[in-house]
């Protein structure tokens, strides 16, 4: 702990145990300097150089981002899964994906960039966007499902042809490949965040195989595929509940802390060579 102000009692006309006495000189603490493992668990990052001072005096936008994720993905998941009657492919959630889920998302990547968290930034803001798009695809203003229709002008149906579907399969692919790279990363984070891209590998993978099934007609296996799609991101969004509970426990000084296994220390050597100066500090622990 460093940096503190001190408050000041003029308390030189009384003393301690006469009437009218004020407190004795008390600290209060205005920054807070995390350790490596404080830091990587409240930002999702590993501390790769010494805490930027931002840090120290803004807030922490990781949650923000982790909130919007889970909050837009467990319904989701929901509906893919078709619980209580649920379907339509998501399209009820046209307006959560982009107001809610996108807005947020981009929000705290811009606030992860802000504070120099590259990693975070990057994820928040690819997330986001998903959800935008994903989102846009489904409403009738962006009319980018309506032209599959056969009118032209049936965004519903445009949405279950066979063209649309195969086409918009591709962007689950390239998904998938984004997660396989988020995974190696988060392999220097913790252990929630990197099962998270595990799940949602597992999420677009199954999804890019579930509409170009749908797009051959085999509505059973496609609809069976959609199914597990959701189970995966179901379980994606309680490593994220858990994930963001942790970080919240922490933000206001919890007496109970969420383990999150950190993975940090699984390359300590690249940790050590990245920043010298901070890995002179932390020798004792490496």
């Amino acid at each position: 702990m460093k940096g503190h102000d001190q408050i000041l009692r003029d308390d030189s006309n009384t003393s301690h145990g006469e009437p009218g006495a004020m407190p004795a000189l008390t600290q209060v603490p205005t920054s807070v300097t995390l350790s490596a493992e404080q830091f990587e668990k409240l930002y999702l990052s590993p501390m790769m150089h010494r805490q930027p001072a931002l840090a120290k005096n803004l807030g922490n936008p990781t949650p923000l981002g982790l909130g919007a994720f889970v909050l837009t993905a467990a319904p989701l998941a929901c509906c893919l899964m078709a619980w209580r009657g649920a379907g339509g492919g998501g399209a009820a959630f046209s307006g959560v994906l982009i107001l809610f889920g996108g807005l947020l998302l981009v929000i705290a990547g811009i606030l992860e960039f802000i504070l120099g968290n590259t990693f975070p930034s990057i994820v928040f803001g690819h997330l986001g966007a998903f959800c935008l798009a994903f989102g846009a695809s489904m409403t009738p203003a962006f009319n980018s499902a309506a032209p599959y229709s056969p009118d032209g002008t049936n965004t519903l149906a445009g949405l279950h042809s066979a063209e649309f579907v195969n086409t918009f399969a591709f962007f689950f692919l390239f998904m998938a490949v984004l997660m396989v790279i988020y995974i190696v990363c988060a392999s220097r984070t913790n252990l929630p965040f990197f099962l998270i891209f595990a799940c949602l590998l597992i999420v677009f993978a199954l999804l890019a195989a579930a509409y170009w099934k749908l797009g051959e007609g085999n509505e059973a296996m496609g609809n069976r595929l959609t199914v597990g799609a959701g189970a995966a991101l179901f379980a994606a969004t309680m490593f994220g509940f858990y994930l963001l509970t942790a970080q919240l426990l922490d933000s206001v000084g919890f007496p109970l802390s969420l383990p999150v296994g950190d993975l940090s220390g699984l390359f300590a050597r690249a940790h050590r060579q990245s920043d010298p100066e901070l890995a002179t500090d932390a020798n004792g622990k490496y």
